[in-house]
């Protein structure tokens, strides 16, 4: 029988999940979504990869926003539970906030989120990333143009 995942676990897959839907949601522009990049599962490997202190105080970032939005947004349901505009609004307005607390939240949520994203094959492809070199050791496989440090317009570099 497989683990169950405890209330803890629970509250911070809900907050990685609603982060992320949040962050990159599906797009009409071709751009790959949280799902398709595996955010919340490479996310919860991520932070198994953790030393424990740094694990515990990102897990509990996640747990916080879950359950700490029913009074900061005044809306009375979890995070997870809000639509994801409002999620994008909330992470936004964070962001921007005059306060230092809800910066440092909503650019916790964001970089975290963020990272993820781009970590990710998917994402890197569409965004036109490539290596000036191979690099037989990294995992993540990207096209290769050697001419990529070579001056374009014919001037020296």
């Amino acid at each position: 029988m497989a683990d169950t995942p405890g209330v803890w676990m629970r509250l911070v897959t809900a907050g990685v999940t609603a982060t992320s839907e949040a962050t990159f949601p599906d797009s009409d522009t071709g751009a790959p979504d949280w799902r398709s990049t595996e955010m919340v599962p490479r996310t919860l490997e991520y932070l198994e990869e953790l030393p424990p202190r740094q694990r515990r105080l990102v897990q509990a970032l996640f747990v916080f926003v879950e359950l700490a939005a029913i009074f900061l947004l005044l809306r009375g349901r979890r995070f997870s539970r809000l639509p994801v505009p409002v999620r994008t609004e909330a992470i936004r307005r964070w962001r921007a906030s005059r306060y230092l607390v809800g910066r440092i939240l909503g650019d916790s949520l964001k970089a975290t989120a963020t990272m993820m994203y781009l970590s990710h094959p998917r994402a890197l492809e569409w965004m036109g990333e490539y290596r000036a070199c191979e690099r037989p050791l990294d995992r993540i496989r990207l096209p290769v143009r050697p001419d990529a440090l070579e001056p374009r317009d014919g001037g020296e570099a």
